[in-house]
């Protein structure tokens, strides 16, 4: 249990940053009401299983993004929340769905959790950047801010995305930096926080949820500041505008006898190409710099694998293995071509077991 004097003191002690160079008083000034309600204001949560609300096998009400929401409604302002969360959601993921599920809902404030579901490698790192990237240079660009977890072991990837935030000038909130000490003082054990390695219990949402508050809260009292120019990449952002082709029967480009089949479990991917024996080849054309093939994996004896292969060569891992001990009908991707130019390409999947199903390709033209 963590009493409401040590939650608002941890709140506080998150909060690394409001940013540099942003409007937040023009953002956060509640004004008068207007048809009984105060000033819209939308917030958009992407990451994975914390901001999903997952916890002991099952999605559960009540997670941080509801909880902020409520309060900011109780606050007088016309709150709306936008999710883009999924247990196990990489960056990457996150850049593949956030034209869609984020961008087109014009959100005020975007808040990324993404620190314990990424890796501390250059590839992360790169696809982290890019998915920022492609929120600040949105035709209108949200606030952009960083949630930082950690797991029970204290594994974060905040040793590239704090420099990252720093770099941009972006507002951060880190749960290690208030969490840490208050363990190691004795006032609180990781069991007040969260019931497992990484996902937080009741309490620790409502701990999550007092942190991004005090965060708006902070920033809508902070001396403003010019607005800064978008800065040259921290490390390198290839994947910023990349674009998802959704299956179809008639998607673009593309060649095969497959069916497009309904995938009624995940909300971000409702459809799929079965690729199995009795369907042949799966055949895509298209120009681009940077092409990425999405599937599906599970543990399920049905799920198998396919070749891949790129201008008739087979890439170094020839094989998409869709089957494995850790999925749960999750979407994992693999680059298939990544240029400094754009070029014609074909994509060739050809199955080879069991069934794969195709969620779509990532194209950066």
């Amino acid at each position: 249990m963590i009493s409401e004097e040590l939650r608002s003191r941890l709140a506080a002690e998150a909060l690394c940053s409001v940013g540099q160079g942003i409007r937040w008083r023009a953002l956060l000034e509640r004004g008068g009401q207007e048809n009984g309600r105060g000033k819209r204001l939308t917030l958009a949560f992407m990451g994975g299983s914390v901001t999903q609300g997952y916890a002991n096998l099952a999605i559960h009400d009540g997670a941080y993004p509801a909880l902020v929401t409520e309060d900011l409604r109780a606050m007088g302002y016309d709150a709306q929340c936008c999710l883009c969360a999924e247990a196990g959601m990489s960056t990457m993921n996150g850049n593949l769905l956030a034209d869609e599920w984020v961008l087109a809902k014009k959100p005020d404030v975007v808040f990324l959790e993404y620190a314990i579901n990424e890796t501390t490698l250059r590839p992360s790192v790169i696809a982290f950047e890019s998915l920022l990237r492609k929120l600040l240079t949105a035709p209108e660009p949200p606030v952009v801010c960083l949630l930082l977890l950690r797991s029970m072991q204290g594994y974060s990837c905040e040793p590239f995305m704090v420099p990252i935030a720093q770099h941009y000038g972006l507002p951060y909130i880190s749960l290690n930096q208030a969490i840490a000490p208050a363990m190691e003082r004795g006032d609180l054990k990781w069991e007040d926080y969260g019931d497992e390695e990484s996902h937080p219990n009741a309490d620790g949402h409502r701990l999550l949820a007092d942190m991004v508050l005090h965060l708006l809260n902070q920033a809508a009292k902070a001396d403003e500041t010019p607005p800064l120019p978008l800065p040259e990449s921290w490390l390198e952002a290839p994947f910023v505008n990349l674009r998802f082709l959704h299956p179809a029967t008639d998607a673009a480009g593309t060649e095969t006898a497959c069916a497009v089949v309904p995938r009624t479990h995940n909300p971000y991917y409702p459809a799929a190409w079965k690729l199995c024996l009795g369907s042949g080849p799966l055949k895509l054309e298209t120009e681009c710099r940077a092409l990425l093939v999405f599937y599906e994996t599970h543990r399920l004896p049905e799920y198998g694998s396919c070749r891949i292969s790129v201008d008739g060569e087979p890439m170094k891992q020839p094989l998409i293995h869709s089957n494995s001990l850790y999925g749960w009908g999750n979407a994992k991707y693999v680059i298939a071509v990544s240029a400094a130019q754009s070029g014609a390409h074909t994509l060739l999947l050809e199955p080879e077991e069991e069934t794969v199903y195709i969620l779509g390709f990532g194209i950066c033209e």
